[in-house]
This record gives structure tokens, C-alpha cells and sequence, in this order.
């Protein structure tokens, strides 16, 4: 692959990253505006457990506006604890799956951009 292509492909994944994580943080807090926030110490260990994995995806989503190898990993980090904690396999949906998108896509473009400038140290 050229240098190019692998630039316009990182920054490509880089934007798809950043607007669907921007989107899914938004239909949160839409969520939690139209439902109110509860007391979170009210509620079952269960569903206590998914906040605090969602506050850790949703903080992995920010931070990968600037580090998107790190901003990846706990985005995913806190998908993976969200899908074990608060989803059943049986009710794994489409949306709960989607969720994971930005943060593959923020570890893409973190592999392309470390790819390139590994083959631009090269020559």
C-alpha cells in the first residue's frame, strides 16, 4: 500500500471513529436527559457495574480524539465490560455490537498511522 493510500485510509478511520463515537455519546445523553440520571447507589450491582463500563467506553471515545491507541483500547475496554456486565448473548443486538465500532476503527487508524511512519523511517 502506498504511503497515500495508507494516510487517507488512517485519517479515513480516524473521522469514522470520531463521528460515530460522538453520535452514540449523544444518544446518551439524550437518554439520560429524557430518563433523568438516577442515583446510581439506588440501583442493583449489575446495573451499576454498566454505568461505570459505559462512563469508561464513553471516556475511551474522548481520549481517542487525541490518543487514538489509548482512546481505542479503553473504549473497547468498556464495550467489553458494558457486554458482559449489562448483555446476555442471546440479547447481544446490532446496537450493542455497533458500539464497538469506534473503537476498532480508532485502533485502525492508530496501526496505520504507526505503519506509515515505521515505512517512512525505513527509506
Amino acid at each position: 500500500m502506498t504511503m497515500n493510500a495508507s494516510k487517507i485510509i488512517a485519517a479515513t478511520c480516524r473521522w469514522t471513529a470520531r463521528i460515530f463515537g460522538v453520535l452514540i455519546i449523544a444518544v446518551f445523553v439524550v437518554f439520560a436527559v429524557g430518563e433523568g440520571i438516577p442515583n446510581p447507589f439506588t440501583l442493583p450491582l449489575t446495573v451499576q457495574l454498566g454505568f461505570l463500563a459505559l462512563a469508561i467506553f464513553s471516556a475511551g471515545i474522548v481520549a481517542g480524539w487525541i490518543w487514538e491507541l489509548i482512546g481505542g483500547i479503553v473504549s473497547l475496554a468498556g464495550w467489553l465490560g458494558f457486554a458482559v456486565v449489562a448483555v446476555d448473548l442471546q440479547h447481544m443486538t446490532g446496537v450493542v455490537v455497533s458500539m464497538a465500532l469506534p473503537g476498532l476503527f480508532y485502533l485502525a487508524s492508530a496501526y496505520l498511522r504507526r505503519t506509515r511512519k515505521l515505512d517512512s523511517n525505513v527509506k
